[in-house]
């Protein structure tokens, strides 16, 4: 009986790791997912409602409540207050992103708003560009990685219980 309440809890344990996993990948998309809906509506504000960056970014801010939000609503408050560029570039430092995922958001949005119009446009459009890419490779990921973390987590339980019965 001892073994079998044993394999059951380590059953749980390793199903609960590979919905961890899943989890972690699920977010990522999410996270990306955000940037490019934010990046979107910075696009459009530029291009067509000639809007400052300050205005669209809070724009956004009224109608997202998630994770990038949260991010974002402390760079802009950065920004706002003139810190430094170290404590922007930690603003995007989401336990989510891989190390690439944080470099390029570093590189954007301490060079976002610092050139003219048109270059300006062309660099987000370039951006949107690398964000399909990025938004395409982690939904691949959150698929294909993710689904087999969960589903290898609960195999490894049952194996262990079975063993252990």
């Amino acid at each position: 009986m001892l073994k079998l309440a044993i394999g059951g809890i380590l059953c749980f344990i390793c199903a609960y790791l590979g919905i961890v996993g899943k989890n972690y990948y699920d977010k990522r998309f999410k996270y990306l997912a955000d940037f490019n809906d934010y990046l979107l509506a910075l696009i459009d504000g530029i291009s067509y409602s000639k809007d400052r960056l300050p205005e669209i970014t809070k724009k956004y801010l009224t109608t997202s409540k998630k994770q990038f939000a949260n991010d974002l609503s402390e760079y802009l408050r950065l920004i706002e207050s003139g810190e430094g560029e170290d404590k922007i570039a930690k603003c995007f430092d989401c336990k989510y992103l891989k190390k690439g995922d944080k470099e390029y958001f570093k590189d954007f949005f301490l060079t976002l708003g610092k050139v003219d119009y048109d270059t300006q446009i062309s660099r987000l459009n370039l951006s949107k560009a690398e964000t399909q890419k990025m938004l395409t490779k982690a939904e691949k990921d959150c698929k294909t990685t993710g689904n087999l973390l969960s589903k290898l987590g609960l195999l490894l339980g049952i194996a262990i219980m079975i063993i252990l019965a």
